[in-house]
């Protein structure tokens, strides 16, 4: 009986490592194919796009902070993770999105914090964002962004907060800008007095808005202001343009006053001697 049992023991001993051994080559043959199928190659197979214009990463820099796990590698793995949870960003980078194309490629976007405004120092255009960092620095202003003009700057360093030596115009800055862009204003030039009183140039136009933490109203009725402003032209048949005092503008009703800056030529031409005659 002894035996007998020894052998059946045995028996099933063989059986069971036959079976591991089987599932182990399976598994072997499953991964074998898994990676061959799913592997990426870091350097052909993973397209990076950055959308904005400053330098401050490179594609790899931004590639090898996405790509920063094991199962990165793969791209079924991806795929599947990246669909329940987002790619942690950077600084400076608005938000970064990662989706895997045709043949296993790795698509990888980073939307830069887009610039909101510049200022003008030593012959550039020091563009920054809505945090006040200094993205980018350019010899003209290709984004044709608001120019800020008439501050004192303690900091200027790239990718660094400007600095002021008043830290509250900073968010004064930010009303404005937000307001141009609610209201789709576009201006040339955010001036600042030696009083911190503010005035906004717009096509020849300086809309003078006075001094306050605040300017929603002011900035909301410069469109109708600026058609008005054209039909006085039309009616004077010259381009003129003109100092607008809205200082005293705190509601839509109240009255703004406009005085002719300057003139240019007149729209049509006058006619000559012998037209005259």
């Amino acid at each position: 009986m002894a035996v007998i049992q020894t052998e059946k023991r045995s028996t099933r001993i063989i059986r069971r490592v036959t079976i591991l051994v089987i599932l182990a080559v399976l598994a072997a043959l499953a991964w074998r194919w898994f990676r061959n199928t799913y592997k990426i190659n870091r350097e052909t197979d993973v397209r990076v796009t950055i959308l904005g214009f400053s330098e401050r990463y490179t594609e790899e820099e931004i590639r090898d902070h996405v790509l920063s796990h094991w199962y990165d590698d793969y791209s079924i793995l991806v795929k599947f993770i990246y669909r329940y949870r987002k790619v942690e960003t950077m600084p400076f980078l608005e938000k970064i999105t990662i989706e895997v194309g045709e043949g296993n490629q790795i698509l990888i976007k980073a939307y830069e914090k887009p610039p909101i405004g510049c200022l003008y120092d030593m012959g550039y255009y020091l563009y920054f964002n809505r945090d006040g960092e200094i993205v980018s620095s350019r010899k003209t202003n290709v984004e044709e962004l608001p120019v800020v003009t008439g501050l004192v700057y303690t900091n200027l360093t790239m990718y660094q907060k400007f600095e002021t030596q008043d830290d509250k115009l900073f968010d004064v800055i930010l009303n404005i800008v937000f307001q141009l862009q609610k209201n789709e204003v576009t201006i040339d030039e955010i001036r600042f007095g030696k009083d911190k009183a503010v005035t906004l140039i717009m096509q020849g136009n300086e809309y003078r808005l006075g001094v306050r933490e605040m300017y929603d109203v002011q900035i909301s009725m410069i469109p109708d202001v600026a058609r008005e402003l054209a039909a006085r032209n039309q009616n004077l048949g010259k381009q003129c343009t003109y100092d607008i005092n809205m200082e005293g503008v705190f509601t839509s009703s109240d009255e703004f006053y406009a005085k002719v800056l300057s003139e240019e030529p007149t729209l049509t031409p006058e006619p000559d001697d012998e037209g005259t005659k």
